[in-house]
Formats: structure tokens, C-alpha cells, sequence
């Protein structure tokens, strides 16, 4: 069962974030309902390097996967789905944030 944590700035449509990406990866290992947990990690401040500590752009969004291997395939597509997933979320509720998003497997 893969389980999803999302890095973001807190939102009030942030369960909307959180299940388009659960369904999104879910469809791309065609897992089924219940098959993929989300849930967010606010972020509460952000820097930039060489900026100023007053430097107000929103921090790139942090999607992590943990799960186990499942082939680098399924792995990369899954990614892709959370990512825009979570990109078209962003523009979506006000924001034209990054995605960043990874698959960390069990160490």
C-alpha cells in the first residue's frame, strides 16, 4: 500500500490535493479504492538561497511516494500521475507552484 506524503503550503482545499493525487496513483498501478493513503506535511516557511530572509514565493511542492519496489515503470508512472496531479491542483486553487516528486522505497 503506498503511502503518500505531500509537502505544501496549508490550504483550505488541501483534501482536494490529496485525493487527486491518491487517485492518480492509484489509477497508474491500478490499485483500487483504499489501495493508496495521502496525507499533507504543512509547510510552515520557506528560503531560498541567496534571497532575502522577506523573499515570499511559494516553495515547490513536495510529493513523496513510499512504497515498495514495484519496477522502474510503474515507479515513473506513478510519479508522473502524483506530479500533475498535484501541478494541476496548484494552478487550479491560485498557485503555479513546482512539483517535485519522488518514490522512496523501505530502507
Amino acid at each position: 500500500m503506498p503511502v503518500i506524503t505531500v509537502a505544501v503550503l496549508p490550504h483550505s482545499a488541501e483534501r482536494g490535493l490529496l485525493r487527486a493525487v491518491a487517485d492518480a496513483v492509484a489509477a497508474a498501478l491500478g490499485l483500487g479504492s483504499g489501495d493508496v493513503i495521502a496525507m499533507t506535511i504543512p509547510v510552515r516557511a520557506s528560503a531560498t538561497s541567496g534571497t532575502p530572509t522577506d523573499h515570499t514565493d511559494d516553495p515547490w511542492m513536495l510529493v513523496s511516494i513510499h512504497g515498495s519496489d514495484r519496477g522502474e515503470e510503474p515507479m515513473r508512472e506513478a510519479r508522473e500521475a502524483a506530479r500533475l496531479a498535484a501541478a494541476d491542483w496548484s494552478r487550479t486553487n491560485g498557485g503555479e507552484q513546482g512539483v517535485w516528486c519522488e518514490w522512496v522505497l523501505p530502507q
